[in-house]
């Protein structure tokens, strides 16, 4: 009997820490940042906007790490760096998985909501779990009337050694593999405007129009309040996931153009509709159409298309 109850409450202590893990929500309101904002001495704020941006004003204690530090190359944005790279930024910016950390971007637009969550994703992936993303971003904490300082924030280096979950991420070749085989117990979600998966717009960094084969088109913005940048209520994305399906596949697969749209759609699906198994495609199709042999694709315009695509672009520029 003794062993039934300490195994009980080992089983209670476990459950009830795995519930503490993280100390905020995904996704939280300014109203809240601030009601913790002095409170909670180990707290870290991130501010992923331009460093001139952060010297203009900035939310008390955020510390600057501009999104562009986040991303690969200008042919390949979403191109993730390596583990070195990234180890040597999170601690210079003193990060540790003792702390919980707050990331924010501009707000100006559904589009730039991409970028939190794309950093979120991205310390996600390098073994950090205690994450929220700023609701609205800087431009709802403006809205707020919430302190704004101007002093850039210090912070000492750590020694955070970072573990990859490999569980949030694939790779184009087995992305590839599933498409080959043709498995049926994964949805492949293109996040971004129908225009783009129906091939008729195209993204700079994508070599041609079209989206990858057998991907759905699952826009992002659909996630975000009519009135402001803000998403919507955990209780409306729910009902809009559910509506849709998007809550039947075992595992799912979210990518855009470069991982930026696309990790919204992560975001929303796995962090606050609580899809278990959800992945993002990092490079996304800039990566998949630059490919030396063709992979798989849809919706791909003719060649006739392609030029009229161009002509128009001739004119209207």
């Amino acid at each position: 009997m003794k062993y039934l109850y300490a195994s009980l409450a080992l089983f209670l202590s476990l459950a009830l820490t795995s519930v503490q893990a993280a100390t905020y929500q995904p996704l939280v309101e300014a109203t809240e940042l601030n009601e913790v904002l002095a409170a909670d001495q180990q707290l870290q704020i991130i501010d992923i906007r331009s460093a001139e941006d952060y010297t203009a004003g900035h939310i008390p204690g955020a510390i600057s790490a501009p999104y562009g530090q986040w991303r690969g190359p200008a042919h390949n944005p979403g191109q993730l760096a390596d583990n070195l790279y990234f180890e040597t930024l999170v601690r210079q910016l003193g990060l540790t998985d003792q702390q919980p950390i707050v990331v924010y971007s501009s707000g100006v637009d559904e589009t730039d909501f991409g970028a939190a969550a794309r950093v979120y994703w991205t310390l996600k992936y390098l073994g950090l779990t205690d994450l929220s993303v700023l609701n609205g971003g800087f431009q709802q904490w403006q809205l707020a009337q919430h302190a704004i300082s101007n002093d850039a924030t210090q912070v000492s280096a750590s020694q955070l050694t970072v573990q990859n979950n490999a569980k949030l991420v694939i790779s184009k070749d087995q992305l590839l593999e599933k498409i080959i085989q043709q498995d049926t117990a994964y949805q492949l979600l293109d996040a971004r405007p129908p225009l783009f998966y129906q091939g008729k717009v195209k993204a700079p960094t994508a070599s041609t129009g079209g989206t990858i084969a057998t991907a759905q088109n699952t826009p992002f913005t659909q996630w975000f309040n009519d009135n402001d940048t803000r998403i919507r209520p955990v209780a409306q994305i729910k009902a809009l996931v559910h509506s849709q399906g998007l809550d039947q596949a075992p595992e799912t697969v979210s990518f855009c153009n470069t991982g930026h749209w696309a990790a919204t759609n992560w975001f929303v699906l796995s962090e606050l509709a609580g899809l278990q198994n959800v992945r993002l495609y990092p490079a996304s199709l800039a990566e998949w159409t630059q490919a030396q042999a063709s992979l798989p694709m849809d919706n791909t315009p003719t060649r006739l298309e392609q030029l009229q695509a161009m002509f128009s672009n001739l004119v209207n520029n």
